[in-house]
């Protein structure tokens, strides 16, 4: 086992190693939602500014590993809490480069297509109660630059559901800030 740890910190320390990764830095967001379940018990959800926290890491050519968490607890008077969780892991494909290397220059950030497949857990607590799903989906945007080290970043994704057997169509407005 401890193997198989090291050889997978390696792999990573190697993936984020490499030019191309180097070139390309890691991307924090934040992104508002909304969601749209479809199904026997339909369900709309819309958060705003935001309903989740995301980051990705650069894996070299066009791919990011991009992890996401949102969380929100509700309370009203005289009901039980109800804490929601959305956990994801998701593959960004550029379909055109985000960040355009210039030879001796700062790189340039052009407008970029992206395609996102994903994996989630989706759940909440309401006391003595408790649900969670695993889900897949796939979602294609846009990132726009906007300042420096800023861009926008819109969505639209489709996701299903195998604990409900539904789907869900989701709409992402957020920004996305590039550290140096």
């Amino acid at each position: 086992m401890r193997r198989l740890i090291s050889f997978a910190g390696l792999a990573v320390l190697l993936a984020f190693a490499t030019p191309a990764a180097a070139q390309r830095p890691v991307e924090f967001g934040i992104d508002a939602g909304a969601i749209f379940g479809l199904g026997d018990e339909s369900s709309i959800s819309i958060t705003v500014p935001a309903s989740r926290f995301r980051v990705g890491f650069p894996l070299g050519g066009r791919w990011y590993i991009e992890p996401v968490a949102g969380f929100s607890y509700n309370k009203v008077e005289g009901v039980d809490g109800v804490f929601t969780y959305n956990l994801e892991l998701g593959a960004l494909y550029h379909v055109t480069p985000f960040t355009v290397i210039r030879e001796g220059r700062e790189p340039i950030r052009v407008t970029s297509v992206y395609l996102r497949p994903f994996v989630g857990l989706t759940g909440y607590f309401a006391g003595d109660d408790d649900d969670t799903e695993f889900s897949i989906g796939a979602g294609v945007g846009v990132k726009i630059p906007w300042l420096e080290r800023l861009a926008w970043r819109l969505e639209a994704n489709l996701g299903y559901g195998f604990d409900n057997e539904a789907a869900r169509i989701g709409l992402l407005a957020g920004l996305s800030f590039f550290p140096r």
